[in-house]
């Protein structure tokens, strides 16, 4: 039978489970944590790289954390707006070299 144990940063709590196969312990989370299941929704679905990465930012973004400074809060709102332009340079330098390509072999 599993026993569950506190997280040690994240206060989640966790199950001690054997595995079937080899026999070790291993730690497992708890199913009905939503935001876990958000993220493995996300990265499980048949979403392409890019809008995999947007929904990941979007989640991460939404989760509540307490309070930070005013100052502290517009630092790390720039941080994740460049973070989120860079990506999206990224992407639209590929697409632009895969353009330049094509119009250079016609």
């Amino acid at each position: 039978m599993p026993r569950k144990v506190k997280g040690d940063a994240d206060m989640t709590e966790k199950k001690i489970m054997r595995c079937p196969k080899c026999g070790k312990n291993s730690l497992g989370r708890i199913e009905g944590d939503k935001t876990f299941q958000k993220i493995e929704n996300i990265l499980k679905s048949k979403k392409g790289v890019y809008e995999k990465k947007i929904a990941l930012f979007n989640v991460l973004k939404s989760l509540e954390l307490g309070e930070v400074e005013l100052s502290e809060k517009q630092r790390i709102d720039y941080l994740l707006q460049g973070k989120f332009y860079n990506e999206l340079a990224k992407q639209n330098l590929k697409e632009y070299k895969k353009l330049a390509i094509d119009a250079l072999e016609k």
